[in-house]
């Protein structure tokens, strides 16, 4: 492998050993789980991160939303993705995946986050987006770890965002409808919300294993 050659993907990959991080736990000894991040690349309105509820959880797990990085080839570098959380390592229907995430949040109840690692506001050549940043997502992990945020109820969609992250200075990245109120953007705004509720619902309409309330948790 040339690590740093670049013309065959952005993604530099290679295999090393745990211990060769010096510092490490084996995930078999962990004792419980109690925080679940899902990472969402976004570019428009999704906040830098979201409190789910269990049934939300199921559903953002099963959308599975992204943009495609050069890891998946050509075919998906750039373009918007929804490919459920454990594709393709889930052996049984697709759609059985979000109902035992579901019944695994019953069992093992845990705070569930949807996490935006990309953008909020538009794409990187508009001027007038913001980069979600990794020291931003830093501070939101960290925040999570130590229970030191503050939440309010978001009316669009249903979960909860952040009023404040310690370490985070821009209001506009937790709550993208600020940024678009002060930039007198709304009815580009609520178009975002029409439309991806719409498209999550057809979306999770597709598998037939899916509960009803599962589906309508994006609603």
């Amino acid at each position: 492998m040339n690590f740093f050659e670049t013309s065959y993907t952005k993604n530099g990959r290679a295999v090393f050993s745990l211990s060769d991080l010096g510092k490490y736990k084996d995930a078999r000894d962990l004792s419980r789980l109690d925080y679940l991040l899902i990472l969402n690349w976004n570019e428009n309105i999704i906040p830098a991160v979201a409190r789910l509820t269990q049934t939300q959880a199921a559903a953002y797990f099963m959308l599975g939303e992204t943009t495609g990085t050069s890891a998946g080839g050509k075919a998906e570098e750039g373009k918007f993705l929804r490919v459920p959380g454990t594709n393709p390592f889930f052996p049984l229907r697709q759609g059985m995946q979000g109902v035992r995430f579901h019944d695994l949040l019953d069992s093992h109840p845990m705070e569930v986050f949807l996490m935006n690692t990309g953008r909020v506001g538009g794409k990187e050549d508009d001027g007038r987006s913001k980069k979600v940043k990794i020291p931003h997502s830093s501070a939101i992990v960290k925040a999570i770890a130590e229970q030191s945020i503050k939440w309010t109820d978001d009316g669009d969609f249903g979960y909860e965002v952040a009023l404040d992250v310690p370490g985070i200075d821009d209001p506009e990245l937790l709550q993208p409808r600020r940024l678009y109120e002060r930039q007198s953007r709304m009815e580009e705004y609520q178009g975002f919300v029409e439309r991806l509720k719409r498209e999550r619902r057809e979306s999770l309409g597709r598998y037939s294993d899916l509960t009803e309330d599962i589906v309508r948790a994006v609603s």
